[in-house]
């Protein structure tokens, strides 16, 4: 099994949905990233992560009040990759967290 660890920060307020017999919590992280370029320049870079938290019917989804733009989080889950086409017309692709661990960290951005 491959485990992900990301702290990051909401980039906008999580979107609950039911499906069948489950609920979903859908919400985007910003993670970012400061290195040093070739030229000893420092460089910021952001990448964005797609997050997904699965629930039974009967088990609460309280966590979603919380999670708002700009909430700093800690998660821990499945990687896994989503394939979609571009505005352009071209293949990309994502990367998407299956949610296992949640903890919410002291405030937003």
């Amino acid at each position: 099994m491959i485990k992900l660890l990301l702290t990051g920060a909401l980039g906008s307020d999580c979107e609950v949905r039911e499906t069948g017999n489950r609920k979903v919590i859908n919400f985007r992280i910003a993670v970012n990233q400061d290195y040093k370029d070739a030229e000893g320049n420092k460089v910021e870079k952001t990448e964005w992560v797609k997050a997904v938290l699965w629930k039974a019917s009967g088990q609460s989804t309280k966590i979603a009040e919380y999670l708002k733009k700009g909430q700093k989080v800690y998660i821990e889950g499945i990687p896994t990759s989503e394939a979609y086409e571009s505005k352009e017309g071209g293949a990309k692709s994502s990367l998407v967290v299956n949610v296992k661990e949640i903890e919410l960290l002291g405030g937003k951005s």
